[in-house]
């Protein structure tokens, strides 16, 4: 028996790579796709011959190909591009539903914990990390149903951050105006030291459009410690250190982040920039609490 999997990566010696890493000897089987436009041709039933995808993060798409689309006319009023692994989610949810998708990526980049753990919670998607052992990464995907995903080594972290990676994305849900944390997150990585609360109600307005007060002792010290809170968690769910960062367990005033703001530092790193700027992440989020909301009495 022979297991079959697409496997999308935007830089096609990394598939490669992958490929001969992990196919000898023998038993799967890899139709790489280095470039999005290649899905194009894959009709739902040809699509339907893999038994899974696995799927990296970054897909940069090749100037002058054609772009690839999600297209969900109840909730989208133009086609959202696919630019990262999880607008493929979508897409291969939509037309190859029941697939078993891999998200792939290595445990060691920054942007892992957000990526695997979105791709997860939101997409259904299973973590799998490029730097495990060739035989165990075969073992894992060997398997045709995706229940041979615990035998990673990092699975048990992997899987640690995805709670607390949930309670910070649903951590805004009762605000009255901006109830995303993702939407809040976009702004406030745009924002610079010092003083960054100060410029927060700027990119607010800026990057959505709206108009809200950021009460610096107020809304921004509430929004800051549930932020923190959660983020401390999925960095000590990955062996991160948090040794050093600002003590919350007290009062907390705007002052407490301006010397020391690790939240800051976390999302503006420059490898999670797609996470927080890409339209099919936020189309990814969008989708899920779509689902959920219909999941509810």
């Amino acid at each position: 028996m022979t297991v079959a999997y697409l496997l999308i990566d935007d830089l096609g010696r990394n598939g490669r790579k992958f490929e001969k890493n992990v196919s000898p000897p023998g038993g799967l089987e890899f139709a790489i796709i280095d470039d999005l436009e290649m899905l194009h041709g894959l009709s739902p039933e040809r699509l339907a011959e893999f038994d899974g995808a696995i799927v990296d993060f970054h897909l940069s798409p090749r100037p002058g190909c054609r772009a690839l689309f999600y297209e969900d006319p109840e909730l989208f009023a133009e086609p959202i591009q696919i630019t990262t692994g999880m607008g493929v989610f979508l897409y291969l949810r939509k037309h190859a539903p029941g697939m078993i998708c891999y998200g792939l990526t290595e445990s060691s980049n920054r942007h892992a914990p957000f990526f695997l753990s979105a791709a997860f919670e939101w997409c259904g998607a299973e973590p799998l990390n490029v730097a495990e052992s060739s035989q165990v990464l075969r073992d894992v995907l060997l398997d045709p149903d995706g229940e041979k995903v615990d035998l990673q080594s990092w699975h048990p972290r992997m899987m640690a951050a995805i709670e607390p990676f949930k309670q910070l994305m649903d951590s805004a849900l009762d605000r009255k105006k901006i109830t995303e944390t993702y939407d809040w997150l976009r702004c406030y990585r745009e924002c610079g030291k010092p003083r960054p609360h100060v410029q927060l109600k700027s990119e607010v307005k800026r990057i959505l459009g709206l108009e809200h007060g950021v009460e610096r002792d107020g809304t921004y010290t509430e929004l800051m410690r549930e932020w923190q809170t959660a983020l401390a968690a999925i960095v000590t769910a990955w062996d991160g250190d948090v040794s050093g960062w600002p003590d919350i367990t007290g009062k907390v005033t705007h002052a407490t982040w301006e010397d020391n703001n690790p939240v800051l530092d976390y999302v503006r790193e420059s490898s999670l920039s797609a996470f927080f700027t890409a339209a099919d992440v936020r189309a990814a989020l969008t989708c899920y609490r779509n689902s959920k909301n219909q999941e509810s009495p």
